[in-house]
């Protein structure tokens, strides 16, 4: 089972230390980070997060209490009860065992039970077919498509916007 908590910064060592390869880091990151990751760029975005009421991150942990997933809230929006999830990932050991899907269950229940939202949203590249497989699988839709909104070694990718929507 996958429990959440918020984010603390001796998470930052493990998170950074699955991000090896830099085209799956650019897929996660957008450039918003430099490769290669380091915890202190973690923490310092962290930083900057805290001074943003409207967004926050999360970590999720595994049955023996383990670090295992982080993500992030942001663009939290009480008026129109909106709440947008970015930075989504899954220790490497875990992934294609449904344990993102499980993290993904947790952060909607999480946003419509305790935030209050009614549409939790997410951009994916479509070139991250197994983000965008767990994205499906845990209850997102795909609202549109930027084309070629960002390019990565001479390759440009779409990104494709996902909602989620409290039942």
């Amino acid at each position: 089972m996958i429990r959440l908590r918020p984010f603390k910064r001796q998470d930052s060592e493990m998170i950074a230390g699955w991000l090896t390869d830099e085209k799956s880091f650019m897929k996660w990151c957008a450039g918003m980070y430099r490769f290669p990751m380091t915890a202190q760029q973690l923490c310092d975005r962290y930083d900057e997060f805290c001074k943003d009421d409207n967004a926050w991150f999360m970590t999720a942990l595994d049955d023996s209490g383990r670090v295992c997933g982080h993500f992030i809230f942001r663009k939290a929006d009480c008026v129109n009860n909106s709440i947008h999830m970015g930075f989504i990932i899954i220790s490497p050991d875990m992934r294609g065992k449904g344990f993102g899907k499980q993290m993904l269950s947790q952060a909607l229940k999480y946003a419509f039970e305790i935030f209050g939202a009614h549409t939790v949203t997410l951009g994916v590249f479509a070139c991250n077919e197994s983000a965008l497989g767990c994205y499906k699988a845990a209850g997102f839709i795909p609202t549109d498509t930027e084309r070629e909104c960002f390019e990565f070694g001479g390759e440009k990718w779409d990104c494709i916007n996902m909602k989620a929507v409290r039942k």
